[in-house]
């Protein structure tokens, strides 16, 4: 429903428990100009009726239990319209003259004044209050045992009544008395709107804040339990609201503040083995102390907030896109180095990666902290050996305003900051030079950074993955790295094979990035290809198969039949893995002699060398010592 709708808008529902209460409704609300439904059931129906019309009204009148009924299962308001003494004065009048014992139902209550209507009419009004049909029916059966032969109520009773061989006499509502409830019912939604359009804001903004909010009574009851309040105690709301605070938060501090009047701000919290800030306020109601409002923030949220917002001072994103089951291999040691590497990846200890240039020692790397408890922060990669030694400080260890000529007025956060609850890659570790191998030590040591040019201490926690292609070894004994880092880098290491060294996983990852490139790779190609790839040392390793691979799916597209894979590899390669007649086989039939073998053996020589010149006629013609024609006529197994 609109909520800014106004009053000359009023939608109202009847749901009356006898047809002579919707008569003078309809009747009434016509005179008022009131948009209505006018329904007629009682009790259960009733609620029933009331839940699928509760979308299209702003309020419902009912009578008596009806009414009580209705008002259990909707939210908008229900009017119960009342019984008054005049229109019991009215039913009197219906009242045989010879009746002097009646029975009066009436739900809830009793009605004041009716000693004075008894006077009025020398009448004895025995008064049954019933809650519920049950009720009734047990009342009128009481009734005819006690012999009375009239009964005054509402519908139900007098039908149950009827059905019992009693007279039944309806207490109806006037038009008085509807209007009045009408003029009442306008004041209730005028209000209620209000009341919702004040809610519904408050609960906007409670919904929208991210600390944790939780708001007790004088009896220290939970009357407010937000979003965020939930996410923190890990409870839904239903579960907390109404209950006492302590048996939801059992180490607060909540009733001392109620009991003291005085605040707390930025208490420290132990919660579901986390760490809260609390900070608690009473709240005062003309100088009475009337609850507590306590705000609660996550320090782990708060600590990745502030992450986010390192990252996007940096304008980038520090992602591992890598796991271990994207490290392809068939080759036992490598197989062994990834488990290896999954064990290290439970600690957060330092790990050194060895290997040649293109192993995939990145992709180590990315795997250990993707499957660490880090995998939520951040994954900052830094090639020592691409940024130039005067920058690589600055970068590192980020800066204050002006402290050199040329830096940001701002200042700059370094990678290590940035780093913070994650993992930093320093690859290229061995190029780093002196001068920051000492620095670089401290942040391994004491988990503490300073910027250039600043005083201040910044404690981080990260985890430094590094990784070199260099012997570091030998560079500690020639004195270029120190023997310190060295040791506190490497406190688990790993080597990696050369391309080479595993051969077995050549078919394999030709397979996997030729169809990263679209190309299947078919039988064919496999026989003819893979024999020559296996033969090269690929000295750039799975980066360079990786380029290659590339490189002839574009050829495969470009030419759609290959002439001669070793010569295109050679081009590729930019260099000579084998020669084709070095390769050439020879099969040939002797069954039909000596001069059919030799035809035999010329074509496929002549077949093997248009391959290998890439179909060039005039040269093989000329590498051969015959024209053209000549070359033309025998490739036919035409005779001269």
């Amino acid at each position: 429903m609109d909520n800014k709708r106004d009053l000359d808008q009023l939608n109202l529902a009847l749901i009356a428990s006898y047809p002579k209460l919707s008569e003078v409704f309809e009747k009434t609300a016509k005179r008022e100009d009131i948009k209505y439904v006018n329904l007629c059931a009682a009790f259960e129906e009733a609620a029933n009726l009331a839940k699928e019309i509760e979308p299209k009204v702003d309020a419902i009148l009912s009578r008596g239990g009806t009414a009580e009924y209705i008002r259990q299962v909707v939210d908008i308001p229900v009017i119960s319209i009342p019984i008054t003494q005049f229109n019991i004065v009215r039913s009197m009048y219906q009242v045989p003259k010879e009746v002097t014992d009646i029975a009066f139902f009436n739900y809830g209550r009793n009605i004041y004044g009716i000693r004075d209507i008894e006077a009025m009419f020398n009448k004895t009004l025995h008064e049954y209050i019933y809650l519920n049909r049950q009720d009734i029916i047990k009342a009128v059966s009481d009734v005819k045992k006690r012999g009375l032969k009239v009964i005054i109520g509402g519908n139900v009773a007098v039908q149950l009544a009827q059905e019992e061989g009693l007279e039944g006499i309806e207490v109806c509502s006037g038009e008085e008395t509807v209007y009045r409830s009408i003029l009442e019912t306008k004041h209730i939604v005028q209000v209620h709107r209000l009341v919702r359009n004040q809610a519904i804001r408050l609960n906007a903004v409670l919904n929208s804040i991210a600390e944790g909010i939780i708001v007790t009574d004088e009896q220290n009851r939970i009357v407010t339990f937000n979003p965020s309040a939930e996410r923190i105690f890990r409870l839904p709301k239903e579960d907390a609201l109404g209950k006492q605070v302590l048996d939801i938060v059992p180490n607060t501090g909540i009733p001392n503040v109620y009991r003291n009047g005085e605040p707390e701000i930025a208490y420290l919290q132990k919660i579901n083995g986390g760490i809260i800030t609390a900070t608690r306020q009473p709240i005062f109601l003309d100088d009475k102390p009337v609850g507590v409002v306590s705000t609660f923030q996550d320090v782990t949220k708060v600590q990745n907030l502030e992450q986010q917002i390192r990252k996007r001072i940096y304008h980038k994103g520090f992602i591992a896109k890598h796991h271990f089951e994207d490290i392809l291999t068939n080759n036992s040691n490598m197989l062994e180095l990834k488990e290896m590497a999954a064990l290290y990846a439970t600690t957060h200890s330092s790990v050194l990666i060895e290997g040649e240039s293109g192993t995939g020692k990145e992709l180590f790397a990315q795997s250990i902290h993707n499957s660490s408890q880090r995998a939520s922060g951040p994954f900052i990669a830094v090639n020592c050996a691409a940024i130039p030694e005067h920058l690589l400080e600055s970068e590192l260890f980020g800066y204050e305003g002006g402290a050199f000529t040329g830096a940001k007025k701002e200042g700059k956060q370094g990678l290590f900051e940035l780093a913070h609850n994650g993992t930093i890659f320093l690859d290229e570790i061995g190029e780093i030079p002196k001068s920051l191998q000492a620095r670089l030590l401290r942040v391994l040591q004491e988990k503490e950074i300073m910027h250039i040019g600043g005083d201040k201490i910044i404690p981080v926690d990260i985890r430094i993955i590094s990784a070199t292609n260099k012997n570091l070894e030998e560079k500690v004994k020639q004195e270029e790295f120190r023997n310190d880092l060295y040791y506190r880098l490497k406190v688990f290491g790993i080597k990696l094979p050369p391309l080479r060294e595993r051969k077995e996983d050549i078919p394999l990852l030709t397979g996997v990035f030729f169809r990263k490139f679209s190309k299947e790779l078919d039988a064919k190609t496999e026989n003819e290809l893979l024999p020559l790839l296996l033969e090269y040392t690929w000295p750039g390793n799975i980066r360079e198969l990786r380029n290659v691979i590339e490189q002839l799916s574009l050829l495969v597209d470009h030419f759609k039949t290959i002439p001669s894979w070793i010569g295109i590899l050679n081009k590729v390669l930019n260099k000579e893995i084998r020669k084709d007649n070095k390769s050439l086989s020879l099969q040939v039939n002797l069954e039909n002699g000596l001069k059919d073998a030799l035809d035999q053996a010329e074509k496929q020589i002549l077949d093997s060398m248009l391959a290998q010149y890439e179909n060039d006629r005039n040269l093989v013609a000329q590498k051969l010592g015959i024209g053209r024609t000549t070359l033309w006529r025998k490739r036919n197994g035409l005779k001269d």
